[in-house]
């Protein structure tokens, strides 16, 4: 006699089927969304090289003496003016990678290498937010951070630091969370060896290790029998350990590890990046992504207050340390607001999970169509504050590779075979060391802790105030040519290359929407001035 088959019940395979359906929408959802994120800002960071300003160019040439030379610098080599003075070449291994891209696949490739290591980093952020609170929340914070994001544009050593930062979240988050064992914690001291080479905040891999080892012990010592807590506290702690001594893996042994907490007691120079907030503000300053960070700031805090009155079960004291520590550092700087950004897109979400996630009931994702809204709303409302913000040209040309003519003032220098000594000004120190060394030298770069401070308030600033300490200067130094980024809009940039243009000792000889060179009359470059000299008219006029 033949079994009866169990009744199955009626509706469920089209149920189980609907599910399916909605699971697979939902996911390609998620991925569109995230594609789209990740392709708005990679596109804020697709813009062409200037060399005219920051410090590429002398990346590119430490990866260069690297390459060549097996050299490291440890003193200023690159500056006649103190090629003795000794610095610590905190950053020297990200100039090789540079210089290895570029050499390999041109400046091009070096855009498209910073753009996609800088969409990875910020797809690690928003894969930890979406793991540990859901995508419905994350990718809304997304939005609201990226404004704040695309104010690091330019290709410099710190694209590294962010994304170590965001490896080591998501190494200290799962194994505190039990998702990963010890081993994978042994990654952490070998990402330092690579940091530490790379860029100056690798300290911020033992800051993240010790905040996350704090509350372990906390929890540790308030809830008696905890003996996996036990255990990860040991493990954290030699992990920290560990961490510590690979920080002293670089070529300047214990010296470059205590680095990143001396560099600013010998800054004889002041920059925009590294003002505070307060500083800005007194300054007068318009920087635009002050707002933004002002919304970021504020939504983590209410994120906090929810965790606290809500949700305290979601309370991390380690997130809430890291959270101090990081706008402690954006406060101080303001070249720190993305490293507050990035962090502030998991902390949020995790803090204000149970707004769609209640504790003991089943997560249910909202609407595809809600989620829409969301990220419409907040992205229409964030452009409606500044909408020049997002148009602005001040980034530069939209594209990859090395802005076209970038390299005229140097060709034009080298091809009319011009000789120095090169009086500069700190921005262009860079593209001058990328173009010209070692045949000339430069006066200063920017790296101020690579001059003495009496350098800048003795030499470098009064000369420029003053003209007859201009003139006992380049009596010294015999200066030849004047090079210089005429955008310098400081208190002793700004008029000094006017006055040497009304000066009769020197004439402008190239200008371009960047550079102005100018040259000693009476010099070496005669025959440069007799042929190329521009009319002062000429110069002053648009220099208005």
């Amino acid at each position: 006699m033949a079994k009866k088959r169990p009744a199955q019940k009626r509706g469920s395979t089209p149920r189980v089927a609907v599910q399916q359906t909605a699971e697979k929408q939902q996911l390609l959802y998620r991925i569109f969304i995230t594609v789209l994120l990740l392709s708005v800002y990679g596109f804020y960071l697709a813009h062409q090289v200037d060399l005219t300003v920051g410090d590429l160019g002398r990346h590119l040439k430490n990866g260069q003496l690297f390459f060549e030379n097996a050299l490291i610098p440890k003193t200023n080599l690159y500056s006649y003016a103190y090629p003795d003075y000794p610095f610590i070449n905190h950053h020297w291994g990200s100039g090789v990678l540079f210089y290895g891209i570029q050499w390999l696949a041109g400046f091009s490739g070096l855009s498209i290498a910073f753009i996609v290591m800088s969409v990875a980093t910020l797809l690690v952020f928003l894969n930890i937010g979406t793991k540990y609170s859901s995508f419905a929340l994350a990718a809304p914070i997304a939005v609201v951070v990226l404004p704040v994001l695309i104010t690091r544009y330019e290709l410099r050593p710190e694209l590294f630091s962010y994304l170590f930062c965001g490896l080591f979240l998501q190494i200290l988050w799962d194994y505190k969370c039990g998702k990963l064992g010890f081993r994978w914690l042994l990654l952490l001291p070998i990402l330092e060896i690579f940091w530490v080479n790379l860029h100056i905040y690798f300290f911020i891999g033992v800051v993240l290790i010790a905040a996350y080892l704090f509350e372990l012990l906390v929890v540790l010592v308030t809830h008696h029998n905890q003996q996996n807590i036990r255990g990860q506290v040991k493990g954290l702690a030699v992990i920290l350990l560990l961490t510590i001594l690979a920080t002293c893996l670089n070529p300047s042994g214990i010296s470059g590890a205590i680095y990143p907490f001396i560099i600013l007691n010998e800054y004889g120079a002041p920059t925009v990046e590294n003002y505070s907030i307060l500083g800005v503000l007194r300054e007068g300053y318009v920087f635009l992504p002050l707002i933004y960070f002002g919304i970021v700031f504020g939504l983590v805090c209410l994120s906090w207050l929810y965790a606290l009155t809500k949700n305290r079960s979601s309370f991390s004291l380690g997130n809430f340390l890291v959270s101090v520590f990081f706008f402690a550092m954006a406060w101080s700087a303001i070249r720190n607001f993305a490293l507050s950004a990035y962090f502030a897109l998991p902390i949020a979400a995790v803090n204000l999970r149970s707004l769609l996630v209640k504790p003991g009931k089943a997560s249910a994702s909202p609407s595809i169509l809600k989620v829409s809204a969301a990220l419409a709303m907040i992205a229409f409302v964030l452009v409606l504050l500044k909408p020049a913000y997002f148009v602005s040209s001040n980034r530069g040309r939209v594209g990859i590779g090395l802005e076209e003519t970038n390299d005229a003032a140097s060709d034009f220098f080298v091809k009319q075979n011009m000789q120095g000594p090169i009086f500069n000004n700190f921005d262009v120190g860079a593209y001058i060391i990328y173009h010209l060394f070692p045949a000339e030298r430069v006066f200063i770069d920017n790296r101020p802790e690579a001059y003495p401070v009496s350098f800048f308030q003795d030499v470098y600033f009064p000369a420029q105030l003053d003209d007859a300490k201009w003139n006992s200067l380049s009596n010294k130094y015999g200066f030849n040519v004047i090079f210089f980024n005429h955008h310098d809009h400081s208190v002793w940039g700004g008029q000094f290359i006017v006055r040497r243009v009304l000066d009769p000792t020197w004439a402008p000889v190239y200008l371009d929407k960047d550079i102005i060179i100018l040259a000693r009359r009476d010099g070496p470059n005669r025959s440069v001035v007799a042929r190329y000299e521009i009319p002062k008219e000429n110069i002053l006029e648009r220099s208005k």
